[in-house]
């Protein structure tokens, strides 16, 4: 037919395109694709707008209300549980889940909802119908309310942190009475004494360290406790205290010095003697009479650095040097006795709570010569041995001062190193 009325054919007609022609074509065919594009686009959101609008809200509106009839009628028949995870998972109606899982007895998850949805007073009552005290409490303290949160935590029998809250609140008192309970005397002291309780206070400390005796760990709370005995007036048992101190560690800080002030009546120092002192005078006879020389008091001195290493071997302990612990006899057998040194003879480091040794025998040798030199202790740090005696060497006056640096390691670091520099000085002199 198309034949027939001489109209060609698609074919021939685009044979006889030009090929400007058929880029035109082309670039219009591309021109309209792209314009189709956003079109589509946005037909097919009217598309999804008109259907959640329509079909979809009312299929939307028809699922709710299945899920609220099945809510309803769970909890019409009593599953408030059942009734109360629909509402939370499938209608989130927090509120409602978190009365019906009450009502039905699951408090866990009531306490939880009431409490994200931050309603304090029944997430507490919650959390403690289902036994959990201590997350009730928790929420106490996020109110800032402390002395709730420490009456809860007594509950348990968390008497430490329940103090700790009922400090925090300002209930001192009421804290004192937890941290009792909780045997925390020290803390419970602490209060009493920013009360204005100090007897009390005192008496409270002293619970700590019932049972206990003075040792390398409970030293320090001793003397804190005679300290409070005796600040309080309590004078007779601070020197018990004291005494029970000294017994265990002589050189502990100022003791010795504090039990001279307490009873003085009573500090004559009778010396627990390792052997019979019979015949023998101390080192303290000597400085007292005034008859020792430098040269003398120098070889007494030694002589009892090597008794004193003798002893060490017999396993002496360290510690306790001074001149009234030390006895000689006519033919210069040196006996050590225990009595307690004063503080003036006790190294540094020791006033420091550092265990007695070698070195610190050395200092306390050092000040004795010190004095058996200059006969006194009275400008001892402050002036040199030199200063006070005529014509004294200055090696001498040298080997006093490396006795009692203060630093231990500026000391002689043994007494072996002492007589090593005495024989040097020797062969130095007889080289000269």
């Amino acid at each position: 037919m198309l034949l027939k009325y001489g109209i060609p054919m698609i074919e021939d007609t685009a044979m006889s395109f030009s090929p400007q022609a058929e880029q035109v074509r082309s670039g219009l065919s591309m021109l309209v694709y792209i314009l189709l594009i956003p079109v589509v686009i946005v037909l097919f959101f009217i598309l999804r707008f008109i259907y959640r609008n329509t079909i979809g809200e009312k299929l939307k509106t028809t699922i709710i209300e299945d899920y609220k009839k099945e809510a309803e009628d769970l909890e019409r028949s009593g599953s408030y549980v059942s009734a109360a995870n629909v509402y939370e998972n499938k209608l989130k109606d927090l509120q409602k889940a978190a009365v019906l899982y009450e009502k039905g007895g699951d408090y866990r998850k009531a306490a939880e909802l009431f409490d994200f949805l931050d309603e304090n007073v029944k997430a507490k009552e919650m959390y403690e119908k289902n036994g959990d005290v201590e997350s009730s409490a928790e929420v106490s303290m996020r109110e800032g309310n402390y002395e709730e949160a420490a009456k809860l935590y007594d509950k348990t029998g968390k008497k430490t942190d329940a103090a700790i809250l009922m400090e925090k609140s300002g209930k001192r008192l009421a804290a004192v009475r937890l941290y009792r309970e909780a045997g925390d005397y020290k803390n419970a002291a602490r209060l009493l004494e920013a009360e204005g309780m100090a007897k009390e206070a005192v008496e409270m400390f002293g619970l700590s360290l019932r049972d206990k005796k003075p040792d390398a760990s409970t030293m320090q709370d001793f003397y804190d406790y005679a300290f409070k005995l005796e600040k309080t007036g309590q004078k007779d048992q601070a020197v018990k205290i004291y005494e029970a101190i000294n017994k265990a560690d002589p050189a502990y800080k100022d003791v010795s010095e504090r039990l001279g002030t307490l009873s003085p009546s009573e500090r004559k120092e009778v010396p627990i003697k390792e052997e019979p002192v019979e015949g023998k005078i101390t080192v303290r006879s000597f400085i007292k009479s005034g008859s020792m020389d430098p040269k003398n008091s120098l070889k007494l001195w030694l002589h009892i650095l090597r008794k004193l290493q003798d002893a060490y071997k017999e396993g002496r302990p360290y510690g306790l040097l001074s001149p009234e612990n030390i006895a000689v006899d006519s033919n210069n057998n040196i006996t050590f006795l225990n009595l307690k040194p004063s503080s003036e003879y006790i190294a540094p480091e020791m006033l420091k709570g550092f265990e007695p040794d070698e070195q610190s025998d050395i200092y306390s040798m050092g000040v004795i010569l010190y004095e058996m030199l200059t006969g006194r202790l009275d400008d001892f740090g402050t002036q040199r041995v030199a200063k006070l005696v005529s014509d004294l060497p200055e090696w001498l006056d040298e080997m006093v001062i490396r006795c009692v640096r203060k630093v231990m390691e500026d000391r002689y670091q043994s007494i072996e190193e002492i007589f090593t520099d005495i024989k040097n000085l020797s062969k130095s002199k007889a080289a000269d």
